[in-house]
């Protein structure tokens, strides 16, 4: 009779942990938009948003295949890209937001895009705002991008006063073009005194901010920094997948993206870790495709 109630405990407690771990979700604090790419979520060229009201526009011909979690896209490199809507900061590229997505490549043969957007004034010298894969700028700075195996180059150029543009770039290189799945989150918020006790001219000199980018949860990259202000919105949408040079798509993708979401505001580390966990217990335990559909279903 022990030995029964000890092996029902057992089991109890299996199914608790069990129902604990199914009920875990994505954060949801902030959540603006979110893309999964599954079939059910497509139809004709428009790509439901699951989460918010914002659908997105499949451009040329992609293919719906295995993603991370269920299904993703697939885009061949020459003409594959998909518009994702201007949404409050992430499309202005003022103010506070995270992008989050997922994606795997085994393309090094030429640089592309996750996402970039260039505009007047900044596209000038070939700068703009966001992630390129497999790119570098020439090393004598001549404003030329190279294909460089798996180095990101980050680029953040701001919309400055009447005329102006004004911001920076970074590389990092790691091997991402390795056919593995892999989260790639950028974000931007205000920073904190701390951050800018170091910074020569303080808040005086305009608008401030920190940008963070992290790639399977691991911090690449943060920093702060200030512009003489105001800063002016872009206009033109995001090409997941491909720059949009002012309207002119270029720098396709050759792989797969899965789950892109948008924020409102920075996702911390800790969040960043969180969802990064989540897809890889998804994957592990056959999906959770319940759990996953009830969030996906909510609007």
């Amino acid at each position: 009779m022990k030995k029964l109630v000890l092996i029902l405990t057992l089991t109890l407690t299996g199914l608790m942990i069990t129902v604990n771990a199914f009920t875990k979700t994505i954060v949801t604090d902030g959540l603006v938009s979110y893309w999964t790419f599954d079939q059910s979520t497509i139809k004709n060229n428009i790509v439901q948003d699951v989460w918010g009201e914002n659908d997105a526009i499949i451009e040329d011909n992609p293919t719906i295949t295995a993603g991370t979690v269920k299904r993703g896209i697939r885009l061949d490199g020459i003409g594959d890209y998909v518009i994702l809507p201007n949404i409050g900061n992430f499309g202005s590229r003022i103010g506070a937001y995270t992008f989050e997505a997922w994606f795997k490549t085994t393309h090094t043969n030429s640089w592309s895009a996750i996402y970039n957007v260039t505009e007047p004034p900044c596209n000038r010298h070939k700068r703009g705002y966001g992630i390129l894969i497999n790119a570098a700028w020439d090393d004598k700075w001549n404003d030329i991008i190279e294909t460089k195996k798996n180095s990101f180059l980050i680029q953040r150029m701001n919309k400055v006063g009447e005329g102006g543009c004004a911001g920076g770039s970074s590389t990092r290189t790691l091997p991402v073009s390795d056919g593995k799945w892999h989260q790639i989150v950028y974000t931007t918020r205000t920073p904190t005194d701390e951050e800018l006790a170091d910074f020569p001219f303080g808040r005086a000199v305009g608008v401030c901010s920190t940008i963070g980018v992290y790639l399977d949860a691991q911090l690449l990259s943060e920093a702060a920094g200030c512009t003489s202000g105001p800063l002016r919105p872009y206009t033109e949408p995001i090409y997941l997948g491909a720059v949009n040079d002012d309207g002119k798509a270029l720098g396709f993708f050759n792989g797969v993206f899965d789950e892109v979401r948008i924020y409102d505001r920075a996702l911390t580390h800790e969040e960043v870790i969180r969802n990064y966990d989540l897809v890889l217990s998804v994957e592990a335990g056959q999906k959770l495709s319940t759990v996953w559909g009830s969030l996906k279903a909510k609007r």
